[in-house]
């Protein structure tokens, strides 16, 4: 029989009381966090937004100094939903290293910048994501003159990777599936590997297909450099935000939300205000109308969707703008389509 003796009786009431303080600390801790990013968007009256600062079509300033691309619009969106203005904004530039830190310890509200949503990510880096917003491709970036046409001959070729992205994961795992070796030349982002790729350090480079786009532009004979008809794996690039703050969590999602669905019932950033008014479709009315509700249940205010929508126009708006025909980038639309038209994006539904 065992046996328990005063001492131990005292310690375990001990351990428990300790273990309870502890929870109940936890729970206000939490509690805390859930309440913090709105509140502290607020107070500060500007939206922090982390992206990256150099991709034609995400994210950029143009000649005149202004930010433009889908990050950016996204962006916008969640700052007219939550203040009220589209231009209470500031753009944080992050690198794929620093971008996850940025979101943790709160120099960053929402993270923009092409970052692919993965198990690890979301499981391992205090991150939450929302999207996907944009069905990246991976694939590889060489020289014409190289001759190159496949993976599989570029067996020795130094390629720029930019160091710990999904992308340098991709190529290495798929190298190790043909059987070659591929001389890895480490870069920190897109201007990196840019640098690195005129001045010769790399034969080739790797990214996705948007960035590979946005590199080949920029060369002075863009027809001298090809990319790969090989597609190594499918990214969704996806907003992210912290980990524990539901609130923000759902504000972000359903600005996103938002936009794809104004896009499936055609509205549209010249119609919003008109169908907020005059529509009887359920959803139109339940999501852009003051009578909605839709805003009580996010703690935002009434006309929340409408003002992003009115800001920035409905995703294909957005899209069309940053990767249309008429844009310094066009790309067709394809699997970054909402999935009625064949893509794979898609909202949740406001019921």
């Amino acid at each position: 029989m065992t046996r328990f003796s005063l001492t131990d009786i005292g310690r375990s009431i001990l351990i428990t009381l300790a273990c309870s303080l502890s929870a109940a600390s936890y729970a206000q801790d939490t509690s805390a966090i859930q309440s913090e990013t709105l509140a502290v968007v607020h107070e500060r009256g500007t939206l922090r937004c982390g992206v990256n600062p150099s991709q034609t079509g995400m994210a950029r300033q143009n000649a005149r100094g202004l930010w433009e691309g889908m990050g950016i619009d996204l962006c916008r969106a969640i700052a007219a939903a939550t203040l009220g203005d589209p231009n209470a904004i500031e753009f944080v530039p992050v690198t794929a290293r620093t971008r996850f830190t940025a979101l943790q310890s709160g120099e960053i509200d929402v993270l923009s910048r092409t970052t692919t949503w993965t198990f690890s990510r979301d499981t391992t880096q205090g991150v939450d994501f929302i999207g996907p917003y944009f069905i990246e491709v991976e694939s590889l970036l060489v020289r014409a003159s190289t001759g190159f046409t496949t993976v599989a001959e570029l067996d020795g070729q130094p390629i720029c990777a930019v160091t710990g992205s999904l992308t340098e994961t991709v190529l290495r795992n798929y190298q190790a599936q043909l059987g070659i070796e591929i001389e890895f030349v480490p870069v920190t982002g897109t201007e990196d590997y840019a640098r690195a790729y005129e001045s010769g350090r790399c034969i080739g480079v790797t990214d996705g297909k948007a960035g590979l786009e946005a590199l080949r532009a920029a060369q002075i004979d863009p027809d001298s450099h090809r990319i790969l008809d090989e597609q190594l794996a499918l990214s969704p690039l996806s907003l992210a935000v912290r980990h524990g703050d539901d609130r923000w969590d759902d504000i972000v999602q359903w600005t996103f939300n938002a936009l794809a669905t104004a896009e499936l019932l055609n509205v549209t950033q010249t119609n919003a205000q008109r169908l907020s008014v005059e529509s009887r479709h359920p959803i139109i009315r339940r999501m852009i109308s003051p009578e909605g509700g839709s805003g009580a249940l996010l703690g935002l205010e009434a006309n929340w969707a409408l003002r992003a929508i009115q800001a920035v126009g409905n995703l294909g708006e957005i899209y069309e703008r940053s990767f249309g025909p008429e844009s310094a980038l066009p790309i067709e639309r394809g699997r970054s389509a909402l999935w009625q038209n064949g893509g794979m994006i898609f909202s949740a539904p406001f019921e």
